[in-house]
């Protein structure tokens, strides 16, 4: 006899709620259309308020309680219906004859979405096996006779993630991934909330099938409307949860976008569980509002930090008298999603989410009824937020970092609070460590960075008698000791904590190295655990100087039976490829990914050939030779680097990723179905890596040949349009590349903004221009719109600005003759402008705060002296001095607030040194451009902090600026800021903007 047997709820703290449902059979002839129809007894709640959760763009009020009754699909479907043909009826037979002001409020469009029709039905049916019942043989109940037969087993998933999973893409989408779960949870008879609101969708969705004269094959495993009404009497009489509870909280969960849905859960006023907020920080939405992050933590922390139960469940009937409805281990499960959120949209709220952190740990009570004490659950949480907080941010993860060590410290200031204090453990000293890599150097390791030898090793070198007299301790990063407080608390080093102290300079026992400020490559477990050797092996390498010290270390390996790997290979490439530092002063060995130069001693010319390392293209032979095949890092670098799309091509070819090398290289094939399908498999980190190779290898002078590189109406021909639609078809056909990554994005926009030029093949001269900055508009608006505003996307605007105006003004040739100026490219110039100003003001506005956990100056991302001075010359190129004005007060505003860095505070680090240029270029532009009565302001104003508050800024007494790059900014100004500004009056550049890509 078919039947389905429930094997297991899995329990304890980590697989607590898992439901293990088995269900077993053998393939039988599928259903006929009779047999389904008798399936129209499963009634979601008789039919009431089922149709009220709109999915589409228009927010729609939540469903009230009713009182009216509404007709059963037995009065709605006569049975003369039921044999009739499948085909969807007209508008007028798809919403009740009855109570039709249910769908008043629903658009057409909504309407038809609410209506899902079951394409995948049949198909799925035979793929797994579904069984046609014996006439006779109920399944839970007397009116359902359709058992469920199923011959392969699905896995166990936990309700909440169930429903999540279903609720993301309607049922006419499901694939073998999310049938086998609606069927698990359309079969689980538990009262949780979770199941209960999964079964309420699925009966929702039966019900309006049926209405639709549609297939349902999923109706046979669901129960009959008086066994439903059963259940939810029994529900409200336990824990007074109402069906119209779950209606609320399908209504809520129904909204794809995540700052709605938040405006949803916020002004409900029905009872909200906890996995109805545990939805709410899905790793799959993008908060674009930062107010409603902020609102949605808030509400945690007033409602289950501070409270052990929310406040909703008080003001309602019949709240539980348990205890916390948040435990430690859901704690956790919500703060992996926080950091998740915060290192993708907001890098500086880790600060408030440690302060939660904190308020947490402080909340937790001694219970001895508890399986596990107080300070067990608290060391817990201590440790794994150490652990998250070290996680980088993806926008410029070294700039952010900073905020990552806060967020550490708020929580290592509560350790020794507690009796006995919480202690880290081994990965979370290797956390802190891995911040503490990250960050700028302070005074001391400054010292010590200017105090190593020029040859190899790195030794220190005394510079007078104090300094011989040095405590050895007292060379040592702060990472490395670090690294000693671990080894003084019982943690043996290993491989892992070795490649970390290598990045953090010279330690005791291992060799010396150069402090390098950089992320630590993720470690390896499992089967793949001895790959953290090459790890260590490739640290060394990167923690160099030049590509010769990389190389002398690159030829000793830690065992010598040692091979390089991928890692390896990519550093010591990365070496060979990198430019050597400019003479800039605020830079230090390890600061940058630039070179240093070699310093060769008294070497003989013949040592000096025997230790230059090989060229990039003979080393990559020779490894070839060994078996090495480029990938991850290594082949990024190489594609970053190729001369040319042969020479990447060639590179690709010779990876694990042979087969997609033609499909990125043949552009033709790219509209065809089958280029797009293949497009759409195609590593991520590899279309990245040649997006890169394109819009290097991009010339600008023309001509192009047809068929030698795509051409395109709105971008023209050269490879950076490859690379643009190449961008643009695999972020399609992957959503979730669209939302997070923005890589590709930024390497387009940065091309665009320095040297590339697009080429229009029917244009000369000004109209490539033209071109290039309509076309970099698009594509930034187009980012701005899907993943939001960031601080390089800013950072590229401003370069594409004065370089638009600088090749607009003069032609590029040493007479720097001026040519004729277009209205178009005035209209284009004035509409970035307008964005750059939008942008900056999204950016350094604090956002609105009344939250003890969010301070009142906390900005959204970062923005790095380089951006503030690019940004400040852009804005005096475009003539706007009450810009400048605004930019020099907020400057001015940050020495006392905590959105600068102190590396743009301290006098040796290069932000210092940014951040003088950018007030010396405004004391000198704006003479010309800014009013005397506001100038002599903004002076005043520095000199007040410098004598009362410690400024170490200062206003330039004699400022020599850059020469001719002042007297070209103030005649870029003088030619161009009228036109922009009646640009920007008239609004005539909104004529210009349409369809993004």
């Amino acid at each position: 006899m078919l039947g389905a047997r429930i094997i297991a709820l899995r329990g304890g703290a980590k697989n607590r709620g898992h439901l293990l449902l088995r269900l077993h059979g053998h393939p039988q002839p599928y259903l006929n259309q009779k047999l389904i129809a008798r399936a129209s007894t499963v009634l979601p709640n008789n039919g009431k308020h089922l149709s009220t959760f709109a999915s589409g763009a228009h927010d729609a009020p939540p469903p009230q309680r009713s009182s009216v009754t509404i007709r059963t699909l037995e009065t709605e479907l006569p049975e003369q219906e039921k044999d009739q043909s499948s085909e969807p009826p007209r508008r007028a037979d798809h919403s009740p004859q009855k109570h039709s002001s249910l769908w008043s409020y629903l658009s057409t469009q909504e309407q038809d979405d609410e209506l899902w029709m079951d394409r995948a039905g049949p198909a799925l049916a035979y793929a797994w096996g579904w069984a046609r019942p014996q006439v006779g043989e109920a399944w839970r109940g007397e009116i359902f006779h359709h058992a469920p037969s199923y011959h392969k087993d699905f896995d166990w998933a936990a309700p909440a993630m169930t429903l999540a999973a279903l609720m993301r893409l309607p049922s006419d989408q499901w694939t073998t991934n999310e049938w086998p779960l609606a069927r698990a949870v359309a079969c689980n008879t538990s009262s949780r909330l979770p199941v209960l609101t999964a079964q309420l969708l699925l009966r929702r969705d039966v019900y309006m099938r049926v209405r639709a004269r549609k297939h349902i094959p999923l109706a046979r495993y669901l129960e009959d409307t008086a066994a439903w009404n059963a259940r939810m009497k029994q529900l409200e009489s336990d824990k007074g949860i109402t069906e119209q509870d779950m209606i609320n909280w399908l209504w809520i969960l129904s909204c794809r976008n995540a700052d709605l849905q938040v405006e949803r859960f916020l002004r409900s006023n029905c009872r909200k569980p906890f996995f109805v907020l545990q939805a709410m920080f899905a790793t799959d939405r993008l908060f674009a509002n930062p107010n409603n992050f902020m609102s949605l933590v808030q509400y945690l922390s007033d409602n289950y930090v501070h409270r052990h139960r929310p406040e909703s469940e008080d003001v309602h009937m019949l709240p539980q008298s348990r205890g916390r409805d948040m435990t430690w281990w859901h704690f956790n499960g919500v703060l992996h999603r926080l950091v998740w959120h915060t290192r993708d949209s907001w890098p500086a709220a880790v600060t408030a989410v440690a302060q939660l952190v904190v308020d947490y740990i402080n909340s937790i009570s001694n219970d001895p009824s508890k399986a596990y004490s107080s300070h067990a659950v608290r060391s817990f949480v201590f440790n794994k937020a150490l652990q998250y907080f070290s996680w980088p941010s993806r926008v410029r993860p070294l700039a952010n970092m900073p905020y990552n060590w806060a967020a550490q410290r708020q929580v290592l200031g509560i350790a020794s609070s507690f009796d006995p204090p919480l202690v880290p453990d081994k990965e979370s000293y290797r956390a802190i460590q891995a911040v503490l890599a990250a960050l700028p150097k302070s005074k001391g390791e400054i010292k010590n960075a200017e105090r190593i030898a020029q040859t190899w090793p790195p030794y220190r070198q005394a510079v007078d008698g104090v300094d011989e007299r040095r405590d050895p301790e007292e060379d040592l990063s702060r990472s490395s000791l670090a690294g000693l407080l671990a080894r003084e608390a019982g943690y043996p080093a290993d491989v892992i904590d070795q490649g970390i102290s290598v990045l953090a300079g010279s330690t005791f026992g291992q060799p010396p190295s150069i402090q390098t400020r950089s992320v630590p490559p993720p470690t390896l477990s499992g089967e793949h655990a001895a790959l953290n050797l090459h790890r260590h092996w490739a640290l060394q390498i990167k923690a160099t100087r030049n590509a010769r010290e990389a190389w002398r270390l690159f030829q000793r390996p830690p065992l010598p039976v040692m091979k390089p790997d991928v890692q390896v290979a990519g550093q010591m490439m990365s070496k060979l490829y990198a430019h050597e530092a400019s003479s800039v002063k605020g830079f230090r060995p390890g600061d940058i990914k630039e070179t240093f130069p070699i310093h060769d001693g008294n070497l003989t010319a013949l040592e000096i050939a025997r230790i230059t390392p090989p060229a990039p293209e003979e080393l990559y032979r020779t490894l070839l030779l060994q078996g090495l095949k480029p990938a991850g890092h290594y082949l990024d670098i190489l594609l970053e680097n190729a001369p040319s799309k042969q020479a990447a091509l060639n590179y690709v070819r010779d990876s694990p990723f042979h087969d997609d090398g033609d499909i990125l290289y043949d552009f033709a094939r790219w509209d065809t179905q089958e280029g797009r399908t293949a497009l759409s498999t195609v590593d991520s980190q590899l279309v990245n890596g040649w997006i890169a190779m394109l819009c290097r290898v991009h010339r600008n002078s023309p001509p192009y040949e047809r068929g030698s590189t795509l051409f395109t109406h709105k971008f023209g021909c050269g490879p950076v349009v490859e690379a643009i639609s190449l961008a643009h078809l695999c972020q399609t056909a992957r959503p979730a590349l669209s939302r997070n990554d923005r890589k590709p994005w930024h390497t387009i926009l940065m091309a665009l903004a320095k040297k590339t030029l697009l080429q229009n093949p029917k244009g000369h001269g000004i109209d490539h221009l033209v071109l290039t900055m309509d076309g970099f508009l698009r594509i930034y608006e187009r980012t701005l719109h899907i993943q939001g505003d960031d601080s390089v996307l800013l950072l590229a605007l401003c370069y594409m600005i004065r370089k638009t105006l600088k090749l607009a003004t003069f032609h590029n040739s040493l007479e720097r003759r001026p040519i004729p100026r277009k209205k178009r490219l005035a209209n284009l110039v004035a509409r970035a402008h307008v964005r750059a100003v939008q942008s900056f003001g999204n950016l350094a506005r604090p956002v609105d705060t009344d939250s003890r956990l969010f301070p009142q100056d906390m900005t959204r991302y970062h923005i790095s002296a380089l951006t503030v001075y690019r940004y400040m010359k852009a804005m005096a190129c475009c003539g706007d001095g009450r810009e400048m004005v605004r930019i020099m007060d907020w400057v001015l505003d940050g020495w006392r607030s905590d959105y600068f860095s102190e590396e743009t505070k301290e006098p040796k680090q290069h932000g210092y040194q940014l951040m003088m240029k950018t007030i010396g270029y405004f004391a000198k532009i704006g003479e010309s451009l800014v009013e005397e009565a506001e100038m002599e302001r903004i002076r005043q104003r520095l000199e007040h902090l410098v004598e009362h508050h410690g400024c170490t800024w200062a206003w330039p007494s004699a400022w020599s600026g850059q020469g001719n790059y002042d007297v070209l900014d103030l005649t870029l100004a003088a030619r161009w800021a009228d036109r922009i500004a009646s640009a920007s009056l008239e609004e005539a550049f909104y004529e210009d903007s349409g369809d993004v890509l």
